[in-house]
């Protein structure tokens, strides 16, 4: 009977792989042994071990954010599949693929005090696209198996990619009775994802709409998953599109738009990028001065809450949605219009001309160009020439690090500093798990990253809360032959709760026990745990030292770059380079070179 369970799991991942599968992430266990062994048994499949099955879910989002197709995630029973639940939200949110494969009892175990038995079947609830409680394997076929791995495929890189979750019923003997069996893949064959209906129409009327309309804004946010080369191409098609309408882009740096990448045919679209948009719109009169007719949304929710903010207020005439995914999500303004456009779809209303004379002097375009310059001269001068704060520290590790490598910015403020204070961030590709936008998960991430393309430098720029939330996942990297760099900003608790409302308005010991929560750990203590080489730097210098030559040795394990910030002298810095930016931006107003 086990060799019959063998040859229908070996036949399972012999069609993940023939599908393009090409990753398993594995935590060990017993009842998961069959899918363990199968999927390393695969030669077509790399396997991935993960003690922690939290931290494998995110370095299995990492793997699945970098390349746009699914990796395996295989654990046993009991707790170890409610671990994944985290990373499991993430990709639903963030449009990951991601295929979850959780062993559990055969059904004559469940309901009966079994050890390590858990109600299983739908565990992970609406995020995930399809969940199925397979037959148990030795009352399957390996034919079944593969139609089971063809739907979790199709299912989790389709037009709405995402997790899938197989529940597989496994009984003992759960141990093979002779060598594995590893199936033989016929061929490879990438998925590939797909638009639901012709956006011609909404296109054309896209088009008019430009035409009659001189203030309009592009906002690129977060893109949709498919792989950073896809992540790529969107801001380049973001980029051209703002180009040809005449209009400015706003873009955070997760969104691509403020790099130097370049789109598929070699070429970096033109465009107007504001980069200053959070500092500029958070000043009542000059977000009423820069209100729009026309905003046209493109990638997810902005991070960014001045330009979310400001377009709730605005409420423009016309907002259009960019939707590759059908989805329908949006933040609390209003749409007026929706358009399930693909990149090349998007790329096909911008080969003619576009409407002329929008760059005109202290016209609309220009006048934002005008106004972001000052902004962003008054905030270079003042972070450039401070002490190693938030501020500075994300714009030295930007420029720090060598071409193509790739940023994880965990959630909280360190995704917003990259937005706030890096204006052009090079060939350096940003990301951020910005789905469910949680703290948990962003070290496995990155390595994850790391280990789709080994021959890329990865760094993790982190708050030290996001840090200790994810300490398994760092002590994994050397165990896995991985490198990465990480630059934590230590303020010793949840700084961004001080730019909060909350701050000044309960008892300070309440605030600081139950919301910035000092955590009073050296994290220079971590030296040695786990292959992390941990180093506190205390100036701008010796950040940039330390970080080019990890990326120059690029050692498995974690190089660990320490930034100690006193909090209060990180908040006032905030406040006073968000003020500087506004003062730079009224005196341009002043001196009458806009006309908005």
């Amino acid at each position: 009977m086990t060799g019959a369970v063998y040859d229908v799991v070996a036949a399972f991942a012999a069609r993940l792989a023939s599908l393009g599968v090409t990753d398993a992430v594995i935590s060990p266990g017993s009842r998961s042994t069959p899918l363990t062994l199968c999927c390393h048994a695969q030669p077509r499949i790399r396997t991935w071990v993960q003690l922690d099955e939290r931290a494998a879910g995110f370095f299995a989002l990492g793997l699945g954010r970098a390349t746009g197709r699914p990796a395996a995630l295989v654990c046993t029973s009991g707790t170890a599949a409610a671990n994944y639940l985290p990373a499991v939200v993430e990709a639903s949110h963030a449009g990951i693929p991601m295929i979850v494969c959780t062993a559990d009892r055969p059904p004559e175990l469940r309901g009966w005090g079994s050890p390590q038995t858990i109600d299983q079947v739908g565990i992970y609830g609406p995020a995930v696209r399809w969940s199925v409680d397979l037959p148990v394997p030795d009352e399957a076929s390996p034919e079944a198996a593969a139609r089971w791995a063809e739907t979790a495929v199709a299912t989790a890189s389709g037009s709405d990619p995402g997790p899938v979750h197989l529940n597989w019923p496994l009984r003992e003997p759960l141990e093979p009775s002779s060598e594995v069996p590893a199936h033989p893949v016929a061929r490879v064959r990438e998925p590939d994802g797909y638009v639901r209906r012709d956006p011609s129409p909404e296109l054309a009327a896209l088009a008019d709409i430009v035409a009659a309309h001189e203030r309009g804004v592009v906002v690129a946010g977060p893109w949709p998953g498919g792989g950073l080369q896809r992540e790529l191409r969107w801001a380049a098609a973001a980029r051209r599109f703002a180009a040809w309408a005449g209009w400015p882009v706003i873009g955070e740096p997760i969104s691509h738009v403020r790099g130097r990448h370049r789109d598929g045919r070699g070429a970096r679209p033109p465009a107007r990028v504001v980069a200053t948009a959070d500092h500029l719109l958070a000043d009542e009169s000059l977000a009423e001065t820069l209100r729009p007719d026309v905003a046209v949304l493109v990638g997810r929710t902005v991070t960014t809450k001045p330009v979310r903010l400001w377009l709730e207020r605005a409420r423009p005439a016309h907002v259009v949605l960019i939707d590759p995914e059908d989805r329908w999500e949006h933040a609390a303004f209003r749409l007026t219009g929706h358009i399930p456009a693909s990149v090349e779809s998007l790329h096909s209303i911008t080969t003619g001309a576009g409407p002329s004379g929008r760059d005109a002097a202290g016209g609309w375009l220009d006048s934002w160009d005008r106004l972001d310059a000052a902004a962003r001269g008054a905030v270079d001068a003042a972070a450039d020439d401070g002490p190693l704060l938030s501020a500075r520290a994300a714009r030295v590790l930007v420029a720090a690090l060598p071409t193509d490598a790739v940023i994880v910015a965990t959630n909280s403020l360190p995704v917003r500093d990259l937005d706030a204070f890096v204006f052009d961030t090079g060939s350096v590709v940003c990301c951020a798990n910005r789905g469910a936008a949680g703290i948990d998960g962003s070290a496995s991430t990155a390595l994850g990253l790391a280990a789709a393309d080994p021959s890329r430098t990865v760094a993790l720029y982190s708050g030290d809360l996001a840090l200790l939330h994810d300490l398994s996942g760092l002590a994994a990297a050397a165990r896995l032959g991985l490198h990465l760099i990480a630059v934590c900003v230590d303020n010793d608790g949840g700084e961004i709760f001080s730019l909060l409302p909350v701050a000044g308005r309960i008892p300070a010991d309440d605030f600081e026990r139950l919301f910035r929560t000092p955590h009073g750990l050296d994290l220079c203590g971590l030296d040695g745990f786990g292959g992390i080489r941990a180093r506190r730097v205390t100036n701008a210098d010796e950040l940039s030292e330390t970080v080019g030559a990890a990326a120059a040795t690029r050692t498995p394990g974690v190089d660990l770059c320490i930034v100690d910030v006193s909090r209060d002298d990180d908040v006032a810095q905030r406040r006073s380079l968000t003020a500087a930016a506004q003062h730079a931006a009224h005196q341009a107003l002043a001196a009458g070179r806009c006309h908005v």
